[in-house]
């Protein structure tokens, strides 16, 4: 009776409904500043679970417990927007850590948006002001109300298949992760030495297939592989035409300089993962990335927990020149160790673009033309019309004096907070401060505007690089891929309904020959960051030596075998097992819940139909297939 007489308190239904309002104005505030609208459905649902669960909070707490309440829903409610803007989704509450990164402070949290910081905490404020103004003496029990929290956390948590898409609340979010960061912080069962790969999954399975041609060829030629951050395939006209999408961003510009310098652009390509770490190491090492919540592989490469022989260094072995030039600082994610574990020979980062004036007596980088290419490098890095006039230059030396080389680029300027550096600001007629303001006012008014911005200054220096590369006559003898490390979202209106919405990556390739195109797989055929590394060995007559890598090879045209590939979303913690031949299963973060869907192979972003057939895999299978992804290469002595 006394857990039925608190939960119908006049006082407590009162805090339920201000914490309601409280919540409704929030959830208006991060639309604003993320442009991303939720699913009606379950933002209603979300948003009660969360008012219950904050009316508990404001009830139960006093002093100190209630300033500390304020000050998280004032930074909960600013990180939600921001991680709404940037990705699409709610924060991860595991990935809290990162956010003590220094790099990642100054590069992601310090920013234009930082305004709407104190916005929110002085509306947390209110909302404690308003609670203490209506309901002074608030009614007693702190035990009925904590177990009926936590029974509302539960049912919440077994409601929604990820708990941070957009429909999700942010105070019933956190709260619902908790669990499961504390008790699984890997995010899955992967590590159970129970859970193991027998013969019968292997062989009604093709998770791991390579296929490549071993053609044989002498040429050699040059490899350039770009990587762009955060670019999505969608954001190309011909391929959201073709899946009917419905992108933030459009780069028509982009697709008619790729097309004309003969490159083929793919339409179906899958981004494995979210984050740089873990699409650098499936483009690089042709393996999976880490689907864990904690992405390891790169930092057991470092502590040499595992040798997983990449890409660059079987191209090392066989007589290239390897580098590795990003713009983001290159100790970030343990890069600056991990690289030349790799096989990479040249590698810098963000600390080669630091102002000259800050080292006495050493020249700033140079473009090709000799002018200065140097800005003083702040937060994640110098702006992209900086960097590729720097790398244009480098390259152009490195072509005069070495033969053949494999170089691999990373630009940070399409990276939030989306800085497009005081070069292209200069160019649009607009002075530090105006942009300044004019950003802040565009968070609000237009909050994808920056993304855009970003992505056009983007376009337009990646179209001057490639014409200086034409210029110089260094695409005759080089095979050139564009890609990005992961995909950025943002090509449907509807972000939560359907599946891989994070996942739909760019491939665009250009052989030295354009008359080589005929030997590449078509453009609509299913292609996959893994097949980067198989295609680049492929073309450089080093097919023989993939090893152990996953991937099929563009070159392979003829007797293309069906194959199924794991993929995932840590932002949203689904894990997707996809089959060639037109089935998916979108299954939630710990595997246990699946739901079925079909697709066209030659149309998959435009053609997913929900089904009721039962998942094709079981539990047992799926974790054992994800654990398989998950254990590293040991250490041969």
């Amino acid at each position: 009776m006394r857990f039925l007489t608190v939960l119908t308190d006049r006082r407590f239904l009162l805090t339920v409904l201000l914490a309601l309002g409280w919540l409704l104005l929030v959830r208006a505030g991060v639309i604003l500043q993320s442009g991303v609208w939720p699913s009606p459905v379950g933002t209603i649902g979300g948003d009660l679970a969360g008012a219950f669960i904050l009316a508990v909070l404001l009830t139960i707490t006093r002093g100190p417990f209630r300033f500390a309440l304020v000050l998280l829903l004032g930074c909960a409610a600013y990180v939600a927007g921001m991680h709404l803007t940037a990705h699409g989704t709610l924060f991860q509450l595991a990935f809290a850590g990162k956010g003590m990164d220094p790099t990642f402070i100054t590069g992601s949290l310090i920013n234009v948006y930082l305004f709407l910081l104190p916005l929110y905490l002085v509306l947390a404020w209110g909302l404690h002001r308003a609670h203490r103004a209506l309901i002074p003496d608030p009614p007693r029990g702190f035990c009925s109300l904590t177990v009926s929290a936590a029974v509302v956390v539960a049912v919440y948590s077994l409601s929604f298949p990820s708990l941070t898409t957009p429909a999700n609340n942010v105070v019933a979010s956190v709260f619902a992760q908790i669990p499961g960061t504390i008790v699984n912080p890997v995010g899955t069962a992967i590590g159970d030495e129970a859970v193991e790969t027998d013969e019968t999954l292997t062989s009604k399975t093709n998770f791991f297939h390579q296929q490549v041609t071993s053609r044989p060829d002498t040429t050699k030629p040059n490899v350039l592989l770009i990587m762009i951050e955060g670019l999505s395939g969608g954001y190309f006209p011909s391929i959201s035409q073709y899946h009917d999408l419905q992108p933030t961003v459009v780069l028509e510009h982009l697709e008619d300089t790729l097309a004309n310098k003969g490159f083929r652009l793919y339409r179906n390509t899958l981004s494995m993962e979210r984050q740089t770490d873990r699409g650098t190491f499936a483009i690089l090492c042709g393996r999976y990335p880490d689907f864990r919540r904690p992405s390891r592989k790169m930092l057991d490469v470092v502590e040499e927990r595992t040798s997983p022989d990449c890409l660059p260094s079987k191209l090392k072995d066989h007589g290239y020149h390897t580098a590795y030039w990003q713009a983001a600082p290159i100790e970030y994610m343990k890069k600056d160790e991990f690289m030349p574990k790799a096989g990479f020979v040249d590698v810098t980062g963000a600390e080669r673009f630091v102002s000259a004036e800050n080292d006495v007596g050493e020249a700033g980088p140079k473009g090709s033309d000799g002018t200065d290419a140097s800005e003083t490098a702040e937060g994640w890095g110098p702006p992209d019309p900086v960097y590729f006039r720097d790398v244009t230059g480098r390259l152009t030396e490195l072509n005069r004096d070495t033969s053949p080389w494999f170089v691999t680029l990373l630009n940070v300027g399409t990276h939030h907070p989306f800085d497009i550096g005081e070069e292209a600001e200069q160019d649009t007629g607009t002075q530090a401060g105006e942009a300044l303001m004019e950003s802040a006012e565009a968070a609000l008014i237009e909050p994808q505007r920056a993304r855009r911005a970003a992505m056009k200054v983007m376009e337009k220096t990646l179209g001057e690089f490639l014409d200086r590369l034409e210029a110089e006559g260094i695409l005759e003898n080089t095979l050139v891929i564009l890609t990005s490390d992961e995909s950025g979202g943002f090509v449907r209106e509807d972000h939560e309904t359907l599946p891989l919405n994070s996942n739909l990556g760019v491939l665009a390739v250009r052989p030295p020959d354009l008359a080589d195109l005929e030997r590449y797989a078509p453009a609509t055929a299913l292609t996959a960051q893994l097949d980067i590394p198989m295609t680049i060995l492929d073309a450089t007559g080093n097919g023989k030596h993939a090893g152990d890598m996953v991937g099929r090879s563009l070159l392979v045209t003829d007797d293309r075998q069906p194959r199924d590939i794991m993929l995932a979303d840590t932002y949203t913690g689904l894990k997707y097992f996809l089959r060639e031949s037109g089935q998916l299963l979108s299954c939630t973060e710990m595997l246990t819940r699946c739901t079925s869907w079909s697709f066209d192979p030659r149309r998959v972003f435009g053609s997913f139909r929900e089904t009721e057939e039962p998942p094709f895999l079981s539990l047992e299978e799926r974790l054992a297939l994800f654990e398989n992804a998950a254990t590293p290469d040991p250490i041969e002595e």
